[in-house]
């Protein structure tokens, strides 16, 4: 089958436009999960639409008949992205938000002890938990550890952030920068994507206790600990789950 410069140039075209919508899709599902129903359904039809122009040219059936090919194959597949992202997708979600965690540990090495050296000595504890998004549209959630003693006192530790404000030196910026290489750990404020689940490391700089063992012995005192999910805009409590120690 010989094809022209200009089949070449638009099957080349529409398969680059094919693959170039899927990878937005898939390697940003979080911002797409911003985005309305609508958007995301004419974002999968025109990645639908343009694989099947760059086949065109390979259909013999349709040789010479682009009109038709239009009608009768392109138009018919706008249809599944509707489908799926304004039935089927709604069909599938829930409410909310829920959490759990995996892990318990401290970041150890042997000349440290679980103290991460940044200028002071803290101890830096690293719980892995797993947050599930049961909603259409993608949520951010700040993560806090709250430990509460026999005596009723409340201590209560937020999650390194992501973004750290202000330019000078930080224990935060300095944690958060030895630890932002490793895809393991997860910064606040966390984004979940539409009925998805995101699984990693918070980190916690347990700032008023002087070294691991005594944030253990702590946790081990504690009359509760547990973790709370909370609106990055209003400080809004979204969910809550306990601390185990595993």
């Amino acid at each position: 089958m010989n094809l022209s410069l200009r089949q070449i140039v638009i099957c080349v075209t529409a398969l680059l436009l094919a693959l170039a919508t899927v990878i937005l899709m898939s390697q940003n599902a979080a911002r797409l999960g911003t985005e309305p129903l609508l958007v995301r359904a004419l974002l999968l039809s025109v990645a639908i639409v343009a694989a099947l122009i760059a086949v065109y040219p390979f259909n013999p059936i349709f040789k010479d008949k682009p009109g038709a090919y239009a009608l009768t194959i392109c138009l018919p597949a706008l249809i599944p992205g509707f489908v799926y992202f304004l039935i089927l997708f709604p069909g599938q979600a829930g409410s909310g938000v829920t959490a759990e965690q995996l892990q318990s540990q401290l970041i150890t090495d042997s000349s440290s002890n679980g103290i991460i050296e940044v200028g002071f000595s803290y101890p830096i504890y690293t719980p892995t938990i797993s947050v599930s998004n049961h909603e259409l549209f993608t949520s951010q959630v700040n993560v806090f550890l709250r430990m509460i003693d026999g005596n009723n006192e409340s201590a209560l530790f937020r999650a390194v952030r992501r973004r750290i404000p202000g330019s000078g030196l930080s224990v935060e910026a300095s944690v958060q920068g030895m630890l932002s290489e490793n895809e393991e750990y997860l910064f606040i404020p966390l984004e979940i994507p539409p009925l998805r689940t995101v699984t990693g490391q918070v980190v916690f700089i347990i700032s008023n206790l002087e070294d691991g063992s005594t944030f253990m012995e702590a946790l081990g005192r504690a009359y509760q600990a547990q973790f709370e999910l909370r609106n990055p805009e209003n400080g809004e409590l979204i969910a809550e789950f306990p601390l185990t120690r595993i």
